[in-house]
């Protein structure tokens, strides 16, 4: 581990441990246990009463092996969700799908995101900034794969479908994937995972919608 990935990983022990008023559970590890930080944190499972005890919306957020943190919808506008955790952390998303980030180590913006979307088809490209270090307006490719599959969600098994998006920003050298898991029911995305900064590990998400 370089000396980035454990400061993303001391940064998210902050994190969870400023927002732990919000947690309706008493899992949070003790932050005197620095071995977690190094050899990674255990995850834990959103029971479906977890998930009732919550009155909004929210996603719970993990970066690699780093423990977990939990962010609660805010607001919506223009189809924008808008995600807010300790520390003023906040996440933007648009279809299940990181556009923004603010409050993080390195932060990450998509410039536009109006053809947002999940269709195989030719190669597409967007525009994104990127910053710590900064990096405007580049230039993005992607395509995506789609393959049908399941995922367990609470006591049950859904229907999704697994869509992954292979992208590159040629002028930096670095290209990744990102996985999106879409309820093939509710066309909704239940899980992804995403990799919005070339200094960061993937942050994995778990999306939990209150209707």
């Amino acid at each position: 581990m370089d000396g980035m990935d454990f400061m993303i990983r001391i940064f998210l022990v902050l994190l969870s441990l400023s927002g732990c008023g919000n947690l309706p559970i008493a899992y949070l590890q003790n932050f005197s246990e620095v071995n977690n930080v190094i050899f990674g944190f255990p995850d834990y499972k959103i029971t479906k009463d977890i998930f009732e005890s919550y009155d909004n919306s929210f996603m719970k957020i993990r970066f690699g092996r780093g423990p977990h943190a939990i962010l609660i919808l805010a607001y919506i506008e223009d189809d924008v969700f808008e995600w807010v955790g300790a520390d003023d952390v906040r996440i933007f998303t648009s279809n299940g799908r990181i556009i923004r980030t603010v409050g993080l180590p390195h932060n990450f913006e998509l410039q536009d995101y109006s053809s947002n979307n999940f269709k195989v088809s030719n190669t597409s490209y967007e525009i994104v900034n990127l910053y710590n270090p900064d990096l405007y307006l580049a230039k993005m490719e992607r395509k995506f794969l789609i393959k049908e599959g399941q995922l367990p969600k609470f006591d049950n098994i859904i229907n999704i479908n697994r869509i992954t998006e292979r992208f590159k920003i040629e002028s930096i050298g670095w290209s990744n994937k990102n996985i999106y898991y879409q309820n093939t029911e509710t066309l909704e995305i239940e899980r992804a995972e995403q990799n919005i900064h070339p200094r960061l590990p993937t942050l994995k998400i778990e999306y939990y919608i209150k209707y």
